[in-house]
């Protein structure tokens, strides 16, 4: 093996940088009244291998076939938007002053070594366990809010012993899927 194929070989490969869109199932928006909204709808769909909560928020009496259409229209784009919306995560948690990190760090000051072990691989030494723990943040409900100043709100959380944490990071996103915010919320 010559001098540059030592370099080629120990060169970094480039990351995937191809993104899963999990699929989502679709909810039944037929018992939606538009002339006698209710306050709240809600409905349990699934997300890929796992179930997410979807749930549409009316602070009106009544609404058109049109904004009805741009809800279903932003649903179906859900997936879309998870994947968006963890390319937000990334570059918040990137920030000096981060409400990701702060999530995040919670886990790692609240685990002990054998809880934080059911979480992640303790002995990657590739990756920082915030990484590590960044990676294992899952979608678990969606709540859509026609009325508000923001579209829609995306609840995060991390699971342990196979059930989500109380601790939700939160994005809130604006119809177009841009970022309003992000918080924590418990």
């Amino acid at each position: 093996m010559g001098l540059f194929d030592f370099f080629k070989r120990n060169k970094k490969e480039p990351e995937n940088t191809t993104e899963e869109i999990q699929v989502l199932e679709k909810p039944d928006f037929t018992e939606i009244d538009l002339g006698k909204l209710e306050d709240y709808y809600d409905w349990t769909l699934k997300f890929g291998n796992r179930k997410i909560n979807l749930d549409l928020n009316f602070e009106t009496e009544s609404t058109n076939q049109s904004e009805l259409n741009q809800i279903l229209e932003f649903v179906n784009r859900i997936p879309e938007f998870d994947n968006q919306n963890r390319r937000y995560i990334k570059a918040d948690f990137e920030q000096e002053v981060s409400m990701t990190s702060d999530y995040l760090n919670f886990y790692l000051d609240e685990l002990d070594e054998s809880e934080l072990d059911g979480v992640i691989d303790l002995k990657n030494r590739k990756k920082s366990r915030n990484s590590l723990l960044m990676e294992q943040l899952k979608l678990i409900r969606v709540g859509i809010y026609p009325q508000a100043s923001y579209l829609a709100t995306f609840d995060y959380s991390i699971d342990i012993d196979g059930e989500p944490c109380n601790q939700l990071l939160v994005l809130n996103i604006n119809q177009d899927g841009t970022l309003d915010y992000i918080t924590w919320e418990s």
